[in-house]
C-alpha cells in the first residue's frame, strides 16, 4: 500500500500535468483567430500570385506572338531590299499595236503583263520573289509618233499619251520619260542608270532592254568583266538582237505579247503608175487665195499612198518591202495648180526614212507667214524619191498638227487612178482624195472645173452615202 507521501506526490503530479494541458489547449485557443489569420493572409496571396501568373503568362504569349510578327516583317524587309530593275530603251522596245491601241487602259495592262513576267522568271529561275521593282522607260516621243504615222498606226498615235498615262499610273516606280530627240538621249539616260545600279548592294537583277542596239555592249561587257554578270538578265524586244550583245551568253527574258517583235518599218509604197512620179507644187485654188495662207503646201506630190499595205497590214509591218514591183495603172497628170518635177521618171530605190532627217540646217514652221520653199508632202507622208534636189523642203520639224494639215491638204488633190475611173489599190489609205472635199458645193462644179472627175456613178452602201462620178466632178450626195 502506498503511504501518504507516496498518494501526495502523485496527486501532485497530476495537477501539474493537467494544469500543463489546460495552458497549452489555452495557448491553442489564444491562437486560433491568429491561425485562421494568416490563413486568409495566404489564401488571399495564393489569388494574387495565381492572377500575376496567369497576366505574365498572358504577356508571355502576346510578346511570342509579336516576335514572330516582329520576325515575319524582318523577313519580308530583307526581301525588300532587293531591287530589281528593268531599264527599257523606248526606241526599239515597242509596245505591241494591241496594247498601244487600248490607251489609258493598255498602258495598265502592259504595266501589269511586265511585272507579271518579271516575276515568274525570277520565281522559277532564282527561286526569290520578295523584291522592289523598278521600270525606267526612255523614248523619243516625236520620232515614235512620226513612225507610228509613217506606218499606219494611226490609232496608236492618237492613243499613245494615255497608254503612257496608264503606263506611268500603274505602279510608282514606273517611270515612262520622253527624252527628246537628240540623238543618243535615250542611250546616255540608260547607260548611266545601268552603271549606277549594277554595283549597288540592293540590286537584285538588272533586265536590260536595249539589245537591239550595238553601242551597248561596251557597258555590258563592262560589267561582266566585273564579275557582275550575275546581276544581268537581257530582255530583248525584237526577235533579232545585236551579234555583239549576242556574243555575251546573258540570260534571256522574252515577252512577245508585251512588245513588238519587228522594227516598224515603213512600207515602200510602190509606184502607182507606168509613167512618172510627180512632184506637184502647192495648190491654192481661186477661193484660198482669199483667205490667211496656211503653211504648208497642200495637197499634191504625186500619187503615192501614205499608208497602208497591200496583203495584209501586219506582214507589211514585219516584212521589209521593195520598190521593184509596179502597179499597171495609166500615168498621173498634175492638178491645176501643180507643176510637174524634172526628176519625174526616176523611181525611189529605197524605203522611207522611220524618222525624219537631221540636215545641218532646220527649220520651224512658222505660221504667221507662207513658208517657201513649203514641206514635201510625199517626204513627210509617204516618200519622195529626189532627194536633197527636190524643189520643197524636208528640213521643217512638224509636230503632229502640221502632219494633220499636211493629210488633209493631200486629200484635196484627186487621185489619179480614181479621179480616172479605175480601183485605187491603196483604197482610203491613199494620200490623195478619192472624192470632192467640198460635195456638191464646191465652188469649181459650178464652174465646171472641178478636177475630181470620173466616167461613171456608184454607190457606197457601207457609209450610206451615193458617190457620183460625173464630168462636172465627183461628189458625194447624201441618201434620200
Amino acid at each position: 500500500m502506498m503511504n501518504a507521501n507516496e498518494n501526495h506526490g502523485a496527486i501532485q503530479q497530476h495537477a501539474m500535468t493537467t494544469t500543463c494541458s489546460t495552458g497549452e489547449i489555452q495557448i491553442l485557443l489564444q491562437n486560433e483567430s491568429l491561425y485562421e489569420n494568416r490563413i486568409r493572409e495566404l489564401s488571399t496571396n495564393l489569388g494574387v500570385f495565381q492572377t500575376a501568373y496567369s497576366a505574365m503568362e498572358d504577356r508571355l504569349r502576346r510578346q511570342a506572338e509579336e516576335k514572330n510578327e516582329l520576325l515575319h516583317e524582318l523577313n519580308t524587309l530583307k526581301g525588300l531590299e532587293k531591287r530589281v530593275i528593268c531599264l527599257l530603251d523606248g526606241d526599239g522596245m515597242i509596245f505591241t499595236q494591241e496594247l498601244m491601241s487600248q490607251g489609258q487602259e493598255g498602258g495598265l495592262a502592259a504595266a501589269r503583263k511586265l511585272t507579271e513576267r518579271v516575276r515568274q522568271f525570277i520565281s522559277t529561275s532564282e527561286g526569290f520573289e520578295q523584291y522592289q521593282l523598278w521600270v525606267y522607260l526612255f523614248y523619243n516621243k516625236r520620232g515614235l509618233l512620226e513612225t507610228f504615222g509613217r506606218v499606219g498606226l494611226t490609232t496608236v498615235r492618237a492613243k499613245f499619251d494615255d497608254f503612257m498615262m496608264g503606263f506611268n499610273q500603274a505602279a510608282e516606280r514606273f517611270i515612262m520619260v520622253d527624252v527628246g530627240g537628240s540623238k543618243e538621249a535615250a542611250d546616255a539616260k540608260l547607260k548611266v542608270h545601268l552603271e549606277d545600279n549594277i554595283r549597288l548592294p540592293h540590286t537584285y537583277k538588272i533586265f536590260f532592254g536595249g539589245c537591239h542596239d550595238n553601242g551597248y555592249v561596251h557597258n555590258l561587257r563592262s560589267v561582266v568583266t566585273s564579275s557582275l554578270g550575275h546581276k544581268l538578265v537581257l530582255m530583248p524586244g525584237y526577235s533579232d538582237v545585236a551579234i555583239d550583245i549576242r556574243a555575251l551568253q546573258l540570260p534571256e527574258l522574252r515577252i512577245p505579247e508585251l512588245f513588238m517583235t519587228t522594227k516598224l518599218v515603213a512600207p515602200s509604197y510602190n509606184v502607182i503608175t507606168t509613167g512618172p512620179l510627180l512632184g506637184l507644187a502647192p495648190y491654192y485654188s481661186k477661193i484660198d487665195r482669199t483667205a490667211t495662207c496656211l503653211p504648208f503646201s497642200g495637197e499634191g506630190q504625186g500619187a503615192m499612198a501614205r499608208r497602208g499595205s497591200l496583203p495584209s497590214y501586219k506582214s507589211v509591218l514585219q516584212t521589209p518591202l521593195t520598190m521593184s514591183t509596179r502597179f499597171n495603172c495609166p500615168s498621173m497628170e498634175p492638178s491645176e495648180g501643180s507643176s510637174e518635177s524634172s526628176e519625174a521618171s526616176e523611181i525611189p530605190l529605197r524605203l522611207p526614212r522611220l524618222t525624219p532627217p537631221s540636215p545641218p540646217k532646220q527649220r520651224r514652221i512658222n505660221n504667221q507667214v507662207v513658208n517657201v520653199p513649203p514641206p514635201c508632202t510625199l517626204f513627210y507622208l509617204a516618200q519622195c524619191r529626189h532627194g536633197p534636189s527636190c524643189k520643197y523642203s524636208h528640213e521643217y520639224i512638224l509636230e503632229a498638227e502640221h502632219y494633220q494639215e499636211l493629210g488633209e491638204n493631200a486629200k484635196k488633190t484627186p487621185c489619179k487612178v480614181t479621179n480616172e475611173g479605175g480601183d485605187c489599190p491603196f483604197g482610203d489609205e491613199c494620200v490623195y482624195g478619192h472624192s470632192c472635199p467640198n460635195g456638191t458645193t464646191c465652188y469649181f462644179l459650178k464652174l465646171g472645173k472641178c478636177k475630181f472627175v470620173a466616167g461613171e456613178a456608184y454607190r457606197h452602201s457601207a457609209h450610206k452615202t451615193t458617190f457620183i462620178f460625173a464630168s462636172a466632178g465627183m461628189h458625194r450626195q447624201p441618201n434620200n
